[in-house]
């Protein structure tokens, strides 16, 4: 599944509020472990920072970077991403 280029474009197959879908994220943080960091990424070069939707570092495997401010939307549905490429069932 191909993420979205910005976070302007609405992901793929997500249809659900804003509440629902940071409930949702909440509870898969929860199921996985997780540990998901803000970081500020309008300070990258160029336009970058705006094409970031999550960094995993496959060396601290329970730590997902987001940026901050991100529709709960997207991040859920980067956050799902990242479990699916490490071999996850989100």
């Amino acid at each position: 599944m191909k993420l979205p280029a910005s976070p302007d474009e609405p992901a793929p197959g997500v249809l659900v509020s804003e509440n629902r879908a940071a409930a949702a994220l909440d509870a898969l943080v929860a199921k996985h472990r997780l540990e998901i960091e803000e970081w500020d990424f309008t300070q990258l070069d160029s336009d970058i920072g705006d094409r970031i939707l999550a960094i995993h570092d496959s060396r601290d495997a329970r730590t997902i970077t987001v940026p901050i401010n991100q529709d709960p939307r997207l991040r859920l549905h980067a956050v799902r991403q990242i479990l699916f490429n490490m071999g996850e069932r989100p």
